[in-house]
């Protein structure tokens, strides 16, 4: 669906997502029929994270397998920003290709944001150079804001709304 500027789909990672799978192919195509003159902002949901530093070896698995499946289609349809939950915590990626960092605004950036009620997680944080915020320490709501040159995305603490994470983005060139 689109909302504004912004063009947002729901994927399931309980399900294949594998390359020729039905519901890559029918990603692949919702992808391509976003008409970017009209809808600059791509985001892509799912439970599940592709990037993650918890201490999980089990997920981390999960998040390889999904990063082989998806991450070049992400980075032909220029998907701007992928949100995940999964995880009772919070943590953001720079803008990353296959694990390095790259300009702001020439890969996907990644977010966990599952601060909302759920008790947070006690497991510790990896150290990965594409990690650039994490937080399981409070409560906290995601806030995006964007407009045709610039997406602001936020992680705002509950219940006093104190800004604990701020990034901003420039539209994918």
């Amino acid at each position: 669906f689109d909302y504004g500027l912004v063009h947002v789909i729901q994927f399931s990672s309980e399900h294949d997502f594998t390359p020729g799978s039905r519901q890559f192919l029918w990603l692949e195509q919702d992808l391509k029929s976003v008409d970017r003159s009209k809808t600059p902002w791509i985001v892509a949901t799912s439970h599940r994270p592709l990037y993650t530093s918890q201490e999980q070896f089990g997920d981390h698995v999960v998040g390889l397998h999904m990063r082989l499946a998806l991450e070049e289609l992400f980075y032909a349809y220029r998907v701007n920003l992928h949100l995940s939950g999964h995880y009772h915590s919070y943590e953001r990626t720079c803008s990353v290709l296959s694990g390095d960092c790259v300009r702001e605004g020439r890969a996907t950036m990644y977010v966990v944001v599952g601060t909302s009620g759920h008790s947070l997680e006690e497991q510790d944080y990896m150290k990965y150079p594409w990690s650039e915020y994490q937080n399981c320490e409070v409560y906290g709501f995601q806030r995006i804001t964007a407009n045709s040159t610039h997406m602001n995305i936020q992680f705002i603490k509950s219940p006093d709304d104190v800004v604990l994470d701020d990034v901003t983005i420039p539209v994918w060139d």
